[in-house]
């Protein structure tokens, strides 16, 4: 059985940070670990330096639709979820890390870690998954933006709306494309397997006590 802590530590001379700390090991120095086993030398730019790397679970998203998307994967029992995201840009556009997971009842398993390959993306299709996504639409969305959902992507009116419910818009974007561009194992370059197992009382534990939040004004 493995250990899960989410701690505030020295990681250079002068630089705090929060990290993952695993078998009282932060999540960085194994990723140093893993890029040197595999014989990768040193990891390179944009991954370096590791230590950097903020932690997505406790993270201060820029936006409400982040934030959203990032409670709304924790609660998920099988996915590749993100752990990890460059310091600057908590939107899920930059560096993401994941780690492949299946909770049962008793455990919780990370089986792999690797960084999401953002080639596939596009901004074309990711508009198109927007609040326009009706095949997504509960009964109550069909109530509230029935008069929204048939838009013209590009149109003024679209852009209109998008502008005024841009936290609404990014976290369906979100749900719809960019969960489906992570869990496809073709859009993750592996790092290794790590076949971790942690205790799934103390793992729920641990998220509960973490908050995404959003630091900017709200937008809707």
């Amino acid at each position: 059985m493995n250990t899960l802590e989410i701690k505030r530590m020295l990681v250079s001379e002068k630089y705090e940070n929060e990290c993952f700390i695993i078998d009282n090991i932060p999540l960085h120095e194994y990723l140093i670990k893993w890029y040197q086993k595999n014989g990768w030398d040193e990891i390179s730019q944009p991954i370096a330096p590791a230590h950097d790397l903020a932690v997505t679970w406790t993270g201060l998203f820029d936006n409400d639709g982040d934030a959203r998307f990032m409670r709304w994967l924790l609660k998920k029992d099988k996915l590749n979820l993100p752990i990890l995201s460059c310091p600057d840009d908590m939107d899920f556009s930059c560096i993401v890390i994941v780690a492949e997971i299946e909770k049962t009842d008793e455990f919780v398993y990370w089986k792999r870690i690797g960084t999401v390959n953002h080639s596939i993306e596009r901004l074309e299709e990711r508009k198109e998954h927007g609040i326009v996504f009706v095949d997504s639409y509960s009964d109550d969305d069909w109530i509230k933006y029935r008069d929204a959902a048939f838009m013209r992507v590009d149109s003024y009116e679209w852009k209109e709306w998008t502008s005024t419910h841009w936290s609404e818009e990014l976290f369906r974007r979100h749900i719809n494309y960019t969960y489906k561009c992570y869990q496809d194992d073709r859009n993750i370059d592996w790092i290794y397997t790590c076949n971790w197992c942690f205790d799934r009382k103390q793992y729920d534990s641990l998220v509960s006590e973490c908050a995404p939040k959003w630091c900017m004004g709200n937008d809707e």
